[in-house]
């Protein structure tokens, strides 16, 4: 009888457990210099900004960008700093990113496209 409660509790809790918001993994990738692992959060065009490169680039562009700075700034220390969002849904994250050669501060923020939660504005800035 335990174990029905407990199954039926786990059954209707479910939907209302915290679901991921990508920021997580895409500060893992950045901690690994995985550009494919932050890319695959962004939307088809992408507001990005790289120290003193800034534009809109297209997914593609964007992950060829973010090699580049991996190459010339390797990842040492990687962590979230806050992360919140707006009364329109989107969301937003700061991530302190510390490289073997300087400290640099990322925003990352994410709306719904239609396809779920996305990255429409990617900045790495140094502190």
């Amino acid at each position: 009888m335990k174990k029905l409660l407990f199954l039926l509790v786990v059954v209707v809790a479910a939907p209302f457990a915290s679901k991921a918001d990508g920021f997580d993994d895409i500060m893992v990738a950045m901690r690994n210099g995985q550009t494919a692992g932050i890319t695959k959060f962004f939307s088809s065009n992408v507001e990005l900004t790289l120290l003193e490169n800034e534009g809109i680039y297209s997914k593609l562009q964007s992950e060829q960008m973010l090699k580049n700075f991996f190459k010339q700034h390797p990842p040492k220390k990687v962590s979230i700093q806050h992360k919140g969002s707006s009364a329109q849904g989107a969301q937003y994250a700061i991530i302190t990113y510390e490289a073997t050669n300087g400290k640099f501060r990322a925003y990352i923020f994410m709306k719904d496209n239609g396809n779920g939660l996305q990255v429409n504005e990617f900045r790495i800035e140094r502190e």
